[in-house]
């Protein structure tokens, strides 16, 4: 089980791994919203992406990768 990410000789928590999967996969899905036009029917969009942000942080980090 890791508890830091090594590049060099500067240390990384893990967390930041899930965050920026989480960023990528939050990225993904409002492209997709906004190809299909979901993205209509949300009223305050810049909420809907940090909330979107967070689920993905929660889901990656308790059921991926078990940090």
């Amino acid at each position: 089980m890791p508890h830091e990410l090594a590049w060099g000789d500067i240390y990384f928590s893990p967390l930041l791994v899930v965050i920026l999967l989480a960023l990528v996969a939050t990225w993904v899905t409002v492209i997709v919203l906004n190809k299909t036009k979901l993205s209509r029917f949300v009223a305050f969009p810049s909420l809907t992406f940090l909330a979107l942000l967070v689920i993905y942080v929660v889901a990656i980090d308790s059921y991926y990768l078990r940090f």
